[in-house]
Protein backbone atom coordinates (compact mmCIF):
# COMPACT_ATOMS: atom_id res chain seq x y z
CA UNK A 1 0.00 0.00 0.00
CA UNK A 2 2.92 2.35 0.69
CA UNK A 3 4.07 2.19 -2.93
CA UNK A 4 0.63 3.14 -4.14
CA UNK A 5 0.18 6.07 -1.77
CA UNK A 6 3.69 7.58 -1.79
CA UNK A 7 2.82 11.12 -2.82
CA UNK A 8 6.16 11.91 -4.45
CA UNK A 9 6.28 8.79 -6.63
CA UNK A 10 2.54 8.69 -7.24
CA UNK A 11 2.40 12.32 -8.40
CA UNK A 12 5.15 11.68 -10.97
CA UNK A 13 3.42 8.54 -12.24
CA UNK A 14 0.06 10.34 -12.40
CA UNK A 15 1.54 13.16 -14.47
CA UNK A 16 3.27 10.65 -16.78
CA UNK A 17 -0.07 8.87 -17.28
CA UNK A 18 -1.74 12.21 -17.96
CA UNK A 19 0.88 12.98 -20.62
CA UNK A 20 0.39 9.50 -22.12
CA UNK A 21 -3.36 10.14 -22.19
CA UNK A 22 -2.80 13.44 -24.01
CA UNK A 23 -0.64 11.64 -26.59
CA UNK A 24 -3.41 9.05 -27.13
CA UNK A 25 -5.89 11.84 -27.86
CA UNK A 26 -3.50 13.67 -30.20
CA UNK A 27 -2.51 10.56 -32.17
CA UNK A 28 -5.91 8.91 -32.57
CA UNK A 29 -7.80 8.30 -34.77
CA UNK A 30 -5.50 6.64 -37.26
CA UNK A 31 -7.99 7.57 -39.99
CA UNK A 32 -10.81 10.11 -40.10
CA UNK A 33 -13.88 10.54 -42.27
CA UNK A 34 -16.68 13.10 -41.90
CA UNK A 35 -20.32 12.08 -41.40
CA UNK A 36 -23.64 13.95 -41.60
CA UNK A 37 -23.90 15.39 -38.07
CA UNK A 38 -20.32 16.68 -38.36
CA UNK A 39 -21.18 18.51 -41.58
CA UNK A 40 -24.01 20.23 -39.66
CA UNK A 41 -21.50 21.43 -37.04
CA UNK A 42 -19.09 22.63 -39.73
CA UNK A 43 -21.82 24.56 -41.53
CA UNK A 44 -23.30 26.06 -38.36
CA UNK A 45 -19.85 27.29 -37.32
CA UNK A 46 -19.77 29.18 -40.65
CA UNK A 47 -23.19 30.74 -40.08
CA UNK A 48 -24.88 28.32 -42.47
CA UNK A 49 -28.07 26.49 -41.52
CA UNK A 50 -29.95 23.83 -43.46
CA UNK A 51 -32.18 26.68 -44.68
CA UNK A 52 -29.30 28.81 -46.00
CA UNK A 53 -29.31 27.12 -49.38
CA UNK A 54 -32.83 28.51 -49.87
CA UNK A 55 -31.36 32.04 -49.85
CA UNK A 56 -29.67 31.21 -53.15
CA UNK A 57 -32.44 29.09 -54.64
CA UNK A 58 -33.25 31.63 -57.36
CA UNK A 59 -29.72 31.76 -58.76
CA UNK A 60 -27.53 29.34 -60.68
CA UNK A 61 -24.21 31.04 -59.90
CA UNK A 62 -22.81 31.53 -56.41
CA UNK A 63 -19.52 33.21 -55.48
CA UNK A 64 -17.32 32.24 -52.57
CA UNK A 65 -17.59 35.80 -51.23
CA UNK A 66 -21.40 35.48 -51.04
CA UNK A 67 -21.02 32.34 -48.89
CA UNK A 68 -18.31 33.94 -46.76
CA UNK A 69 -20.63 36.87 -46.03
CA UNK A 70 -22.60 34.47 -43.78
CA UNK A 71 -19.50 33.66 -41.74
CA UNK A 72 -20.23 35.98 -38.79
CA UNK A 73 -20.94 35.42 -35.11
CA UNK A 74 -24.47 36.73 -35.58
CA UNK A 75 -25.16 34.23 -38.35
CA UNK A 76 -23.65 31.41 -36.27
CA UNK A 77 -26.26 32.16 -33.61
CA UNK A 78 -29.02 32.24 -36.23
CA UNK A 79 -27.83 28.98 -37.79
CA UNK A 80 -27.75 27.32 -34.36
CA UNK A 81 -31.35 28.36 -33.72
CA UNK A 82 -32.50 27.12 -37.12
CA UNK A 83 -30.75 23.80 -36.49
CA UNK A 84 -32.43 23.21 -33.08
CA UNK A 85 -30.91 25.69 -30.63
CA UNK A 86 -28.41 23.14 -29.32
CA UNK A 87 -24.59 23.42 -29.11
CA UNK A 88 -24.33 27.20 -29.44
CA UNK A 89 -21.19 27.49 -27.30
CA UNK A 90 -19.51 24.80 -29.37
CA UNK A 91 -20.58 26.33 -32.69
CA UNK A 92 -19.39 29.83 -31.78
CA UNK A 93 -16.15 28.44 -30.33
CA UNK A 94 -15.50 26.45 -33.50
CA UNK A 95 -16.29 29.58 -35.54
CA UNK A 96 -13.64 31.68 -33.79
CA UNK A 97 -11.15 28.79 -33.71
CA UNK A 98 -11.29 28.24 -37.47
CA UNK A 99 -11.28 31.98 -38.12
CA UNK A 100 -7.92 32.01 -36.38
CA UNK A 101 -6.39 28.74 -37.60
CA UNK A 102 -8.10 28.05 -40.93
CA UNK A 103 -10.62 25.61 -42.37
CA UNK A 104 -8.69 22.38 -42.73
CA UNK A 105 -10.56 19.33 -41.48
CA UNK A 106 -7.69 18.69 -39.06
CA UNK A 107 -8.33 22.13 -37.57
CA UNK A 108 -12.03 21.38 -37.05
CA UNK A 109 -11.03 18.12 -35.38
CA UNK A 110 -8.30 19.81 -33.31
CA UNK A 111 -10.92 21.91 -31.53
CA UNK A 112 -12.53 18.76 -30.12
CA UNK A 113 -9.12 17.27 -29.31
CA UNK A 114 -8.16 20.35 -27.31
CA UNK A 115 -11.46 20.10 -25.40
CA UNK A 116 -10.65 16.44 -24.65
CA UNK A 117 -7.13 17.31 -23.50
CA UNK A 118 -8.53 20.06 -21.28
CA UNK A 119 -10.99 17.45 -19.93
CA UNK A 120 -8.11 15.12 -19.04
CA UNK A 121 -6.33 17.92 -17.18
CA UNK A 122 -9.54 18.84 -15.32
CA UNK A 123 -10.11 15.13 -14.66
CA UNK A 124 -6.62 14.90 -13.14
CA UNK A 125 -7.58 17.57 -10.59
CA UNK A 126 -10.95 15.90 -9.98
CA UNK A 127 -9.17 12.60 -9.32
CA UNK A 128 -6.86 14.27 -6.81
CA UNK A 129 -9.89 15.41 -4.81
CA UNK A 130 -10.77 11.72 -4.41
CA UNK A 131 -7.34 10.06 -4.29
CA UNK A 132 -4.99 12.71 -2.85
CA UNK A 133 -2.33 11.91 -5.47
CA UNK A 134 -2.11 8.14 -5.03
CA UNK A 135 -1.61 5.86 -8.02
CA UNK A 136 -5.29 5.08 -8.46
CA UNK A 137 -5.60 8.56 -10.01
CA UNK A 138 -3.33 7.29 -12.80
CA UNK A 139 -5.64 4.29 -13.23
CA UNK A 140 -8.69 6.55 -13.53
CA UNK A 141 -6.93 8.73 -16.13
CA UNK A 142 -5.96 5.74 -18.25
CA UNK A 143 -9.45 4.24 -17.96
CA UNK A 144 -10.95 7.47 -19.32
CA UNK A 145 -8.30 8.11 -21.98
CA UNK A 146 -8.64 4.60 -23.44
CA UNK A 147 -12.44 4.57 -23.33
CA UNK A 148 -13.48 4.13 -26.95
CA UNK A 149 -16.45 6.48 -26.45
CA UNK A 150 -14.24 9.23 -25.04
CA UNK A 151 -11.70 8.77 -27.82
CA UNK A 152 -14.46 8.90 -30.45
CA UNK A 153 -15.86 12.13 -28.99
CA UNK A 154 -12.36 13.65 -28.77
CA UNK A 155 -12.01 13.88 -32.54
CA UNK A 156 -15.64 14.15 -33.56
CA UNK A 157 -16.64 17.54 -34.92
CA UNK A 158 -19.52 17.72 -32.49
CA UNK A 159 -20.17 19.32 -29.09
CA UNK A 160 -19.79 16.19 -26.93
CA UNK A 161 -16.13 16.73 -26.06
CA UNK A 162 -16.82 20.30 -24.94
CA UNK A 163 -19.82 19.15 -22.90
CA UNK A 164 -17.70 16.51 -21.13
CA UNK A 165 -15.13 19.20 -20.31
CA UNK A 166 -17.64 21.53 -18.70
CA UNK A 167 -19.41 18.85 -16.63
CA UNK A 168 -15.98 17.76 -15.33
CA UNK A 169 -15.11 21.34 -14.37
CA UNK A 170 -18.53 21.79 -12.74
CA UNK A 171 -17.98 18.54 -10.81
CA UNK A 172 -14.69 19.83 -9.37
CA UNK A 173 -16.28 22.93 -7.87
CA UNK A 174 -19.48 21.16 -6.86
CA UNK A 175 -17.41 18.62 -4.90
CA UNK A 176 -15.36 21.39 -3.30
CA UNK A 177 -18.49 23.27 -2.27
CA UNK A 178 -20.09 20.12 -0.89
CA UNK A 179 -17.18 18.59 0.97
CA UNK A 180 -14.30 21.09 1.27
CA UNK A 181 -15.93 24.39 2.19
CA UNK A 182 -19.09 26.38 1.47
CA UNK A 183 -17.46 29.15 -0.53
CA UNK A 184 -19.89 31.16 -2.72
CA UNK A 185 -17.13 31.40 -5.35
CA UNK A 186 -17.16 27.61 -5.72
CA UNK A 187 -20.94 27.60 -6.00
CA UNK A 188 -20.68 30.34 -8.64
CA UNK A 189 -18.17 28.29 -10.66
CA UNK A 190 -20.36 25.19 -10.32
CA UNK A 191 -23.27 27.16 -11.76
CA UNK A 192 -21.19 28.85 -14.46
CA UNK A 193 -19.65 25.62 -15.75
CA UNK A 194 -23.03 23.86 -15.53
CA UNK A 195 -24.57 26.54 -17.75
CA UNK A 196 -21.58 26.29 -20.12
CA UNK A 197 -22.21 22.53 -20.31
CA UNK A 198 -25.90 23.07 -21.14
CA UNK A 199 -24.99 25.62 -23.81
CA UNK A 200 -22.55 23.09 -25.26
CA UNK A 201 -25.10 20.26 -25.36
CA UNK A 202 -28.56 20.16 -23.81
CA UNK A 203 -28.20 16.51 -22.76
CA UNK A 204 -25.57 17.41 -20.18
CA UNK A 205 -28.74 18.16 -18.18
CA UNK A 206 -28.69 14.65 -16.70
CA UNK A 207 -25.39 15.45 -14.95
CA UNK A 208 -26.55 18.92 -13.93
CA UNK A 209 -29.70 17.41 -12.39
CA UNK A 210 -27.55 15.21 -10.14
CA UNK A 211 -25.47 18.22 -9.06
CA UNK A 212 -28.63 20.15 -8.25
CA UNK A 213 -30.29 17.32 -6.31
CA UNK A 214 -27.15 16.59 -4.28
CA UNK A 215 -26.69 20.29 -3.50
CA UNK A 216 -30.30 20.58 -2.33
CA UNK A 217 -30.06 17.38 -0.31
CA UNK A 218 -26.71 18.14 1.38
CA UNK A 219 -26.78 21.93 1.67
CA UNK A 220 -30.44 22.89 1.75
CA UNK A 221 -30.14 24.79 5.03
CA UNK A 222 -27.38 27.10 3.80
CA UNK A 223 -27.90 27.06 0.02
CA UNK A 224 -30.40 29.92 0.01
CA UNK A 225 -28.33 32.49 1.86
CA UNK A 226 -27.98 35.88 0.19
CA UNK A 227 -24.36 35.24 -0.84
CA UNK A 228 -25.23 31.92 -2.43
CA UNK A 229 -28.25 33.34 -4.24
CA UNK A 230 -26.06 36.10 -5.67
CA UNK A 231 -23.46 33.48 -6.64
CA UNK A 232 -25.90 31.60 -8.89
CA UNK A 233 -27.71 34.69 -10.19
CA UNK A 234 -25.34 35.34 -13.11
CA UNK A 235 -25.20 31.71 -14.38
CA UNK A 236 -28.98 31.40 -14.07
CA UNK A 237 -29.43 34.72 -15.86
CA UNK A 238 -27.17 33.67 -18.74
CA UNK A 239 -29.14 30.48 -19.24
CA UNK A 240 -32.50 32.28 -18.96
CA UNK A 241 -31.47 34.84 -21.60
CA UNK A 242 -30.27 32.13 -23.98
CA UNK A 243 -33.41 30.07 -23.38
CA UNK A 244 -35.53 33.15 -24.20
CA UNK A 245 -33.78 33.81 -27.51
CA UNK A 246 -33.45 30.13 -28.43
CA UNK A 247 -37.14 29.29 -28.00
CA UNK A 248 -37.61 28.91 -31.77
CA UNK A 249 -34.66 26.51 -31.94
CA UNK A 250 -36.03 24.44 -29.06
CA UNK A 251 -39.39 24.34 -30.88
CA UNK A 252 -37.50 23.00 -33.90
CA UNK A 253 -36.04 20.28 -31.68
CA UNK A 254 -39.55 19.31 -30.57
CA UNK A 255 -40.67 19.09 -34.20
CA UNK A 256 -37.64 16.92 -35.01
CA UNK A 257 -38.53 14.62 -32.12
CA UNK A 258 -42.13 14.37 -33.36
CA UNK A 259 -40.85 13.55 -36.85
CA UNK A 260 -38.70 10.73 -35.42
CA UNK A 261 -41.66 9.48 -33.42
CA UNK A 262 -43.88 9.39 -36.53
CA UNK A 263 -41.14 7.59 -38.42
CA UNK A 264 -41.16 4.84 -35.78
CA UNK A 265 -44.97 4.72 -35.44
CA UNK A 266 -45.36 1.62 -37.58
CA UNK A 267 -42.44 -0.18 -35.96
CA UNK A 268 -42.71 -2.23 -32.82
CA UNK A 269 -41.51 -0.50 -29.68
CA UNK A 270 -40.46 -2.69 -26.79
CA UNK A 271 -39.68 -1.22 -23.36
CA UNK A 272 -37.67 -4.36 -22.63
CA UNK A 273 -35.49 -3.62 -25.64
CA UNK A 274 -34.96 -0.08 -24.35
CA UNK A 275 -33.78 -1.39 -20.98
CA UNK A 276 -31.51 -4.03 -22.52
CA UNK A 277 -29.85 -1.50 -24.84
CA UNK A 278 -29.22 0.85 -21.97
CA UNK A 279 -27.87 -1.99 -19.82
CA UNK A 280 -25.33 -2.75 -22.53
CA UNK A 281 -24.01 0.80 -22.82
CA UNK A 282 -23.98 1.34 -19.07
CA UNK A 283 -22.00 -1.84 -18.47
CA UNK A 284 -19.43 -0.84 -21.10
CA UNK A 285 -19.13 2.64 -19.61
CA UNK A 286 -18.44 1.03 -16.22
CA UNK A 287 -15.64 -1.01 -17.85
CA UNK A 288 -17.49 -4.32 -17.89
CA UNK A 289 -16.61 -4.61 -21.53
CA UNK A 290 -18.01 -8.08 -22.29
CA UNK A 291 -21.23 -6.76 -23.95
CA UNK A 292 -19.09 -4.95 -26.53
CA UNK A 293 -17.84 -8.28 -27.85
CA UNK A 294 -21.17 -10.04 -28.23
CA UNK A 295 -24.75 -8.87 -28.80
CA UNK A 296 -26.66 -11.00 -26.31
CA UNK A 297 -29.43 -10.04 -23.86
CA UNK A 298 -28.30 -12.56 -21.25
CA UNK A 299 -24.81 -11.05 -21.38
CA UNK A 300 -26.25 -7.52 -21.09
CA UNK A 301 -28.25 -8.53 -18.02
CA UNK A 302 -25.33 -10.36 -16.39
CA UNK A 303 -22.97 -7.44 -17.01
CA UNK A 304 -25.47 -4.96 -15.59
CA UNK A 305 -25.99 -7.13 -12.49
CA UNK A 306 -22.21 -7.41 -12.13
CA UNK A 307 -21.95 -3.59 -12.04
CA UNK A 308 -24.61 -3.49 -9.32
CA UNK A 309 -22.84 -6.26 -7.42
CA UNK A 310 -19.54 -4.37 -7.51
CA UNK A 311 -21.29 -1.22 -6.30
CA UNK A 312 -22.92 -2.99 -3.34
CA UNK A 313 -19.69 -4.88 -2.56
CA UNK A 314 -17.77 -1.62 -2.67
CA UNK A 315 -20.13 0.01 -0.18
CA UNK A 316 -19.72 -2.95 2.17
CA UNK A 317 -15.92 -2.95 1.73
CA UNK A 318 -15.55 0.81 2.32
CA UNK A 319 -13.85 1.48 5.64
CA UNK A 320 -14.80 5.14 6.06
CA UNK A 321 -17.88 7.30 5.62
CA UNK A 322 -16.16 9.48 2.95
CA UNK A 323 -15.37 6.34 0.92
CA UNK A 324 -19.02 5.27 1.01
CA UNK A 325 -20.14 8.80 0.16
CA UNK A 326 -17.76 9.02 -2.80
CA UNK A 327 -18.87 5.66 -4.17
CA UNK A 328 -22.52 6.69 -3.92
CA UNK A 329 -21.87 10.01 -5.66
CA UNK A 330 -19.77 8.60 -8.50
CA UNK A 331 -22.15 5.71 -9.12
CA UNK A 332 -25.16 8.03 -9.34
CA UNK A 333 -23.31 10.38 -11.71
CA UNK A 334 -22.23 7.46 -13.87
CA UNK A 335 -25.55 5.62 -13.95
CA UNK A 336 -28.05 8.47 -14.18
CA UNK A 337 -27.43 8.86 -17.91
CA UNK A 338 -28.98 5.41 -18.36
CA UNK A 339 -31.98 6.23 -16.18
CA UNK A 340 -32.57 9.58 -17.89
CA UNK A 341 -32.19 8.28 -21.45
CA UNK A 342 -34.38 5.25 -20.78
CA UNK A 343 -37.15 7.53 -19.53
CA UNK A 344 -36.64 9.83 -22.54
CA UNK A 345 -36.83 6.88 -24.90
CA UNK A 346 -40.01 5.54 -23.28
CA UNK A 347 -41.62 8.97 -23.40
CA UNK A 348 -40.76 9.46 -27.08
CA UNK A 349 -41.61 5.83 -27.98
CA UNK A 350 -38.51 5.29 -30.10
CA UNK A 351 -34.92 4.12 -29.63
CA UNK A 352 -33.12 7.21 -31.00
CA UNK A 353 -32.50 8.51 -27.47
CA UNK A 354 -30.25 5.50 -26.77
CA UNK A 355 -27.49 6.79 -29.01
CA UNK A 356 -24.12 5.80 -27.44
CA UNK A 357 -22.87 9.40 -27.80
CA UNK A 358 -25.65 10.61 -25.51
CA UNK A 359 -24.10 8.65 -22.64
CA UNK A 360 -20.74 10.42 -23.07
CA UNK A 361 -21.23 13.03 -20.36
CA UNK A 362 -21.18 10.36 -17.65
CA UNK A 363 -17.89 8.81 -18.81
CA UNK A 364 -15.55 10.71 -16.44
CA UNK A 365 -17.62 9.63 -13.46
CA UNK A 366 -18.00 5.96 -14.43
CA UNK A 367 -14.22 5.75 -15.08
CA UNK A 368 -13.49 7.41 -11.73
CA UNK A 369 -16.00 5.11 -10.01
CA UNK A 370 -14.20 2.00 -11.24
CA UNK A 371 -10.81 3.30 -10.12
CA UNK A 372 -12.23 4.36 -6.75
CA UNK A 373 -13.93 1.00 -6.31
CA UNK A 374 -10.61 -0.80 -6.80
CA UNK A 375 -9.01 1.68 -4.40
CA UNK A 376 -11.61 0.87 -1.73
CA UNK A 377 -11.13 -2.87 -2.20
CA UNK A 378 -7.36 -2.50 -2.10
CA UNK A 379 -7.46 -0.59 1.20
CA UNK A 380 -9.52 -3.27 2.90
CA UNK A 381 -7.11 -5.85 4.34
CA UNK A 382 -9.96 -8.33 4.90
CA UNK A 383 -10.54 -8.78 1.16
CA UNK A 384 -8.66 -11.73 -0.25
CA UNK A 385 -5.69 -10.98 -2.52
CA UNK A 386 -7.08 -13.37 -5.13
CA UNK A 387 -10.33 -11.39 -5.23
CA UNK A 388 -8.42 -8.14 -5.71
CA UNK A 389 -6.35 -9.62 -8.52
CA UNK A 390 -9.49 -11.10 -10.06
CA UNK A 391 -11.14 -7.67 -10.24
CA UNK A 392 -8.19 -6.28 -12.17
CA UNK A 393 -8.41 -9.21 -14.58
CA UNK A 394 -12.19 -9.00 -15.03
CA UNK A 395 -12.24 -5.22 -15.49
CA UNK A 396 -8.90 -4.15 -16.97
CA UNK A 397 -8.07 -6.94 -19.42
CA UNK A 398 -11.39 -6.75 -21.35
CA UNK A 399 -11.20 -2.93 -21.32
CA UNK A 400 -7.67 -3.03 -22.74
CA UNK A 401 -8.68 -5.68 -25.27
CA UNK A 402 -11.63 -3.54 -26.40
CA UNK A 403 -9.29 -0.56 -26.84
CA UNK A 404 -6.81 -2.57 -28.94
CA UNK A 405 -9.56 -4.20 -31.04
CA UNK A 406 -11.18 -0.82 -31.70
CA UNK A 407 -7.86 0.52 -33.03
CA UNK A 408 -7.42 -2.52 -35.25
CA UNK A 409 -10.98 -2.41 -36.60
CA UNK A 410 -11.23 1.37 -37.00
CA UNK A 411 -12.34 1.64 -40.62
CA UNK A 412 -14.49 4.77 -40.93
CA UNK A 413 -16.91 4.76 -43.85
CA UNK A 414 -16.48 7.43 -46.51
CA UNK A 415 -19.77 9.33 -46.37
CA UNK A 416 -18.62 12.66 -47.84
CA UNK A 417 -15.83 13.31 -50.33
CA UNK A 418 -16.03 17.12 -50.10
CA UNK A 419 -12.77 17.37 -48.14
CA UNK A 420 -10.89 15.45 -50.85
CA UNK A 421 -12.55 17.57 -53.56
CA UNK A 422 -11.52 20.75 -51.71
CA UNK A 423 -7.91 19.49 -51.66
CA UNK A 424 -8.18 18.85 -55.40
CA UNK A 425 -9.50 22.40 -55.94
CA UNK A 426 -6.56 23.94 -54.08
CA UNK A 427 -3.97 21.68 -55.72
CA UNK A 428 -5.16 22.50 -59.26
CA UNK A 429 -6.02 26.16 -58.48
CA UNK A 430 -9.61 25.67 -59.63
CA UNK A 431 -11.63 28.90 -59.75
CA UNK A 432 -14.86 27.45 -61.16
CA UNK A 433 -16.78 24.34 -60.19
CA UNK A 434 -20.20 22.89 -61.00
CA UNK A 435 -22.03 21.34 -58.05
CA UNK A 436 -25.19 19.22 -57.81
CA UNK A 437 -26.77 21.40 -55.08
CA UNK A 438 -26.02 24.54 -53.10
CA UNK A 439 -25.42 22.48 -49.96
CA UNK A 440 -22.42 20.96 -51.74
CA UNK A 441 -21.12 24.44 -52.47
CA UNK A 442 -21.68 25.59 -48.88
CA UNK A 443 -19.85 22.57 -47.49
CA UNK A 444 -16.97 22.86 -49.97
CA UNK A 445 -16.49 26.51 -49.09
CA UNK A 446 -16.38 25.59 -45.39
CA UNK A 447 -13.35 23.33 -45.91
CA UNK A 448 -11.48 25.51 -48.41
CA UNK A 449 -8.68 27.81 -47.16
CA UNK A 450 -9.89 31.10 -45.75
CA UNK A 451 -10.29 33.70 -48.51
CA UNK A 452 -10.09 31.19 -51.39
CA UNK A 453 -11.92 32.65 -54.41
CA UNK A 454 -14.09 30.35 -56.50
CA UNK A 455 -17.40 30.49 -58.36
CA UNK A 456 -19.98 27.73 -57.96
CA UNK A 457 -22.48 26.74 -60.65
CA UNK A 458 -25.45 24.51 -59.92
CA UNK A 459 -25.90 21.82 -62.55
CA UNK A 460 -28.15 19.22 -60.89
CA UNK A 461 -25.93 16.34 -62.02
CA UNK A 462 -24.53 13.77 -59.56
CA UNK A 463 -20.97 14.98 -60.20
CA UNK A 464 -18.61 17.76 -59.29
CA UNK A 465 -17.15 19.31 -62.42
CA UNK A 466 -13.84 21.09 -61.78
CA UNK A 467 -12.62 23.58 -64.38
CA UNK A 468 -8.84 23.77 -64.48
CA UNK A 469 -6.74 26.01 -66.72
CA UNK A 470 -6.61 23.48 -69.55
CA UNK A 471 -9.24 20.85 -68.86
CA UNK A 472 -12.26 19.73 -66.82
CA UNK A 473 -12.41 16.96 -64.25
CA UNK A 474 -15.53 15.15 -63.13
CA UNK A 475 -15.73 13.67 -59.63
CA UNK A 476 -18.84 11.75 -58.50
CA UNK A 477 -20.39 13.25 -55.36
CA UNK A 478 -20.40 11.13 -52.22
CA UNK A 479 -22.98 12.57 -49.86
CA UNK A 480 -25.01 10.59 -47.33
CA UNK A 481 -27.39 13.13 -45.82
CA UNK A 482 -29.03 11.05 -43.14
Amino acid sequence: MVALTNNGLAKKVNILCLLAAVVIILVLPLKKEVWYDETVSILCSKGISHNSQNIFSATTVLSSSAIDSLNTSKDVFKATLVDNGNSFLYNIGLHWFTQLLGNRITTYMLFSKLCAIATLIAFYFLCNLFFKNNLFAALAIILLATDIGFIAMSHEIRAYSMGILFVTLAAIYCYKYLFVGEKPAWLFLTGLFSVAALLSHFLTVYIIIVFLVVLLFKKYASLFSLKNILAVLLPAGIFAVYFYFSYTGISTMNMQNHAIQEKFTNRSFDIGEVIFRSMKIMAINFKVAFPAFRDNRVLFSASFLFVLFLYVAGIKAALTAPDKRNLHLLFILGVFSSVFLVLLSIKSQHYASLYFRYYSFGLPFSSLFVAYLLYVFYKNAKINTVVKAGLWIVILIPACALFVISLKNDQPQLQYNHVAVADEIVKNKVVKIEVPSWRDALLLQSVLPKGYKIDYFRNGSPDFTLYTANDTEKIPVIREDK
